[in-house]
């Protein structure tokens, strides 16, 4: 009868220890963002693959991106250099405003149908491409800011 009342006990103490275990770090996960100072949420997130995509250089500051690549021929694209996602609860728009630079940057992937700005449902992604000009210069840039 003790033995049976001690491994009762012994079982009951580790499925709370194992249960334990499981919960706390779920339950600290997702109380640490209110801990360290988080209030607000990005309004984007850009993902870069520029390391796909040989002889292209990705740089920013602050909220301007350039894009710097060697051409290859005398008109290429390059789709999906950029994953625009929307982390928010909500539908956002975006827009692309381009700066200086001899190529062109739009959203999607379709080159006849080049897109300045895009509204991107919650959690949603759309890529972002380049094409560049038929212009002499072998290296061509690109700056923009995303609003």
């Amino acid at each position: 009868m003790k033995l049976k009342l001690q491994t009762v006990i012994a079982n009951f103490s580790a499925v709370f220890l194992l249960t334990a275990l499981i919960i706390a770090p779920i339950y600290f996960a997702n109380n640490f963002s209110q801990v360290a100072g988080v209030k607000t949420e990005s309004k984007y997130l850009l993902i870069s693959q520029t390391d796909k995509f040989p002889q292209m250089k990705f740089s920013q500051e602050g909220s301007l991106y350039q894009i710097t690549f060697q051409k290859q021929g005398n008109s290429q694209a390059f789709i999906s250099v950029f994953i625009l996602n929307n982390p928010t609860e909500k539908a956002q728009n975006y827009t692309i405003v381009t700066g200086s630079g001899q190529a062109s940057i739009f959203f999607g992937n379709d080159i006849g149908n080049r897109q300045t700005a895009v509204t991107v449902p919650p959690s949603a992604s759309v890529p972002i491409s380049i094409v560049s000009t038929s212009t002499i210069s072998a290296i061509q840039f690109v700056e923009f800011s995303i609003n």
